[in-house]
């Protein structure tokens, strides 16, 4: 071996360099896994949400009535979705014309909610319904 000559292969403090590097690098790639995973559970949560609305919206005037109130329950899919239903008349300018033929035009809210107190999401459907009195 000649004097002076130099070596090949890698120092100890490029090796410590290049692990540091991996490292920071897995880090922020589990990171990003990890934030897609929760963002996954948020949309899946929010389409359940999306899903237990209007099915509550297709039963006013079919199984609930189509008349001002509230009604409210609990749907248990994967974790438990309370709703609440608002029924009421809407006031509006034509509102007599459309009362002098018969018929009523109802303002139907339903506001789905799910999570724990202090971190609960919610999401909230509206929709016009009218009614008609059928001539005896």
């Amino acid at each position: 071996m000649r004097v002076g000559a130099r070596q090949a292969g890698f120092t100890i403090l490029e090796v410590l360099v290049a692990f540091v590097v991996a490292a920071l690098l897995l880090s922020v790639i589990l990171g990003g896994f990890s934030q897609g995973l929760s963002n996954l559970r948020l949309v899946d949560q929010r389409a359940q949400a999306v899903l237990v609305a209007q099915s509550r919206m297709a039963e006013v005037g079919v199984v609930t009535p189509l008349q001002p109130g509230v009604f409210q329950g609990v749907e248990n899919a994967d974790q438990p979705f309370r709703w609440v239903v608002n029924v009421t008349p809407l006031e509006w300018e034509y509102a007599a014309r459309v009362a002098a033929v018969g018929a009523v035009l109802y303002r139907v809210q339903v506001e789905v909610s799910w999570g724990e107190p202090g971190v609960e999401k919610s999401l909230s459907l509206v929709s016009l319904r009218t009614f008609r009195e059928v001539a005896k």
